[in-house]
């Protein structure tokens, strides 16, 4: 077959390009819109897993003693406590600027548009409440 060359390197670029999107879409783990991870309704659950991963993978890679492994359990605990108030501090802050941003917004509403709002807000509460019974626990 006697192609020209820059339909030949035309055709490897768009291969390679297809085959680039293949892969990324399949690392990213992400095929469709309903995909989420469950951490998300774990609260501060997923800081205890992680945390209690991290420190048996950690006690594994450095081949911890017994005494060693009960030494550094009070650091991930300080370590969790710490992330732990973080995380509350955090959700405090968040909860803080929504409300402001919910104040402001309202008043500057008409009669009907708040009638509106209120209902997609009680509607995506429901929808949450409902993907939170529907995700997989691990």
């Amino acid at each position: 077959m006697n192609m020209k060359p820059l339909v030949k390197v035309s055709l490897c670029l768009a291969g390679i390009f297809l085959l680039g999107s293949v892969c990324g879409v399949a690392m990213s783990g992400h095929v469709g819109p309903a995909h989420r991870p469950a951490v998300v309704a774990s609260g501060g659950q997923w800081i205890e897993r992680w945390l209690d991963r991290r420190m048996a993978n950690d006690f594994a890679v450095i081949q911890a003693t017994p005494e060693q492994q009960e030494e550094l359990r009070r650091s991930y605990d300080e370590l969790r406590a710490e992330l732990d108030g973080i995380r509350l501090e955090a959700k405090e802050r968040v909860t803080d600027a929504i409300a402001r941003h919910r104040q402001t917004m309202w008043s500057k509403l008409t009669p009907e548009q708040r009638k509106a709002l209120w209902q997609a807000t009680q509607d995506r509460r429901l929808r949450y409440r409902d993907s939170l019974r529907e995700a997989p626990r691990e």
